[in-house]
């Protein structure tokens, strides 16, 4: 009994970052250390490790560091290294069972490991699960059939309350498990059936009738029961593309929810009458294949080096609707009707949680500012989240009030989540460049840092020190 107590205690002391964004996937660091307000690799990195390509987040416990990446041969490799000096103290190798249909940005090697500090857990769309001790040795796996994905796998495993919760929404057949960390054996399994691909890693809620996982599906937000996975209370009417892990701050709730229809600084889709004149050269008053090729986008995500830009020849088979080679005024309408059937919020929203005596609600929402990948940060009482441009807000989290909205100076897409710490921010663009914030009412740039290394994974924050990914590279940070 006291062994049991003393090893609690020692492991409650020890670095853990241990799940992708950290303790309940909040993005915070809660071990009160002192955090740099720089990251410069002349002045405070400690090391830097060279990794294959992925875009999984640092998993860490103690002095372990868990990673997965894309290996040799199309294998995809699991890696821990040791957070002291970065040396690689083992790697080990699976073979998918099927090559996953990705995005183009995307990497099969995305999900972030989780662990509870004796199982380590990774995911791969191609694969499945598979579960290691801290020396290497693999301990159990749990293949998934194949189902498509629209993108590619995003999702990660996360542990809670000694739990594996593994959520996989796909196209047809999605469902959400719990698992024995140790031996992989099922404890539940809820239906999720109604939705469609998604990409959202769960967060948590804790309330006083038993706590609650927080799962982000397509056009719902869900709370499912830890204990016995029945679902809890739910709100309709959001993204159809979701990607952020809910995050909580006190009784609220907080997802923000994109719509390329709606947001105000996407480029919207342009009438015929422009979209003719900008590419007709025969003069016939249609659009022709080789036409089309000249539009760079029609839809465009506003500031993201035009990532995720819809180009006209990717809809042309489809609107080319009596297949004579043009596109005409009436072919048009289909995109039109297309796109206005977006009916879901655009916005940074608040939800006040449901319970036996009302249903959850939506208490506010922003609608400037929204990022379509990186998760918001609740932190000290202010609601920050950052987008395509460098262009971060902060709200009040209690009352949705603007604190401020401005340019950090970073450009780019956006695809890594800030993490908080120590009064301070760190956000990263995917061109390589690391701004850290002040966390305070107003916009305060406390440094800048370009790495000239593509950053997709979101960073972790321990015991002092942060870890970030970049295409190449793991770097260590710290004073």
């Amino acid at each position: 009994m006291l062994l049991a107590l003393a090893l609690a205690i020692a492991a409650q002391d020890q670095p853990q970052w241990s799940r992708f964004r950290g303790p309940e996937g909040a993005g915070v660091a809660t071990d009160g250390a002192s955090y740099p307000a720089k990251l410069d690799p002349e002045e405070n990195l400690l090391w830097k490790t060279a990794l294959p390509r992925g875009h999984s987040s640092p998993c860490v416990h103690g002095n372990r560091i868990f990673l997965t990446g894309e290996g040799a041969e199309d294998r995809l490799e699991t890696i821990c290294l040791n957070l002291d000096d970065g040396a690689i103290l083992w790697r080990k190798s699976v073979e998918p069972l099927r090559t996953e249909r990705l995005h183009d940005i995307h990497s099969p090697a995305t999900p972030t490991a989780c662990t509870d500090g004796e199982t380590v857990v990774v995911y791969f769309g191609g694969l499945g699960l598979v579960a290691y001790d801290f020396a290497g040795t693999e301990l159990w796996r749990r293949e998934v059939e194949a189902a498509r994905n629209t993108f590619g796998t995003g999702s990660s495993p996360v542990i809670v309350e000694g739990k594996l919760l593994f959520p996989r929404d796909v196209n047809e057949g999605s469902y959400l498990e719990a698992l024995e960390p140790a031996t992989g054996d099922l404890l539940w399994r809820a239906d999720r059936s109604r939705f469609v691909s998604g990409w959202s890693t769960p967060g948590v809620r804790k309330t006083t009738d038993g706590n609650e996982l927080l799962v982000y599906g397509a056009k719902w937000l869900t709370a499912y029961d830890l204990e016995d996975g029945k679902e809890r209370w739910s709100v309709p009417g959001l993204t159809d593309e979701p990607i952020i892990t809910p995050v909580v701050l006190g009784n609220l709730v907080y997802v923000s929810s994109y719509n390329m229809k709606t947001n105000t600084e996407v480029l919207g889709l342009p009438t015929f009458e422009v979209i003719v004149k900008e590419l007709d050269q025969d003069g016939d008053g249609t659009i022709d294949a080789e036409e089309a090729k000249a539009n760079a986008s029609i839809l465009s995500r506003h500031d993201a080096d035009g990532e995720g830009d819809h180009p006209l020849t990717i809809f042309f088979r489809w609107l080319d609707a009596d297949k004579d080679g043009e596109v005409d005024a009436t072919e048009w309408v289909t995109i039109e009707e297309w796109v206005d059937s977006f009916a879901h919020l655009n916005g940074m929203l608040a939800i006040r949680p449901g319970s036996a005596d009302q249903p959850a609600e939506i208490l506010w929402q922003h609608g400037r500012g929204v990022p379509e990948c990186p998760s918001p940060v609740a932190y000290g009482g202010n609601l920050y989240f950052v987008k395509n441009g460098g262009i971060a807000t902060c709200l009040d989290a209690a009352t949705g009030e603007l604190r401020f909205e401005g340019r950090t100076g970073a450009r780019g897409p956006c695809y890594a989540s800030p993490v908080a710490g120590d009064g301070k921010l760190y956000t990263t663009s995917a061109r390589g460049q690391v701004v850290v914030l002040a966390a305070r009412d107003e916009l305060k740039v406390l440094s800048a840092t370009d790495l000239e290394e593509r950053i997709m994974a979101t960073p972790a924050l321990v015991n002092g020190k942060v870890l970030l990914r970049t295409e190449e590279h793991l770097y260590l940070f710290g004073e």
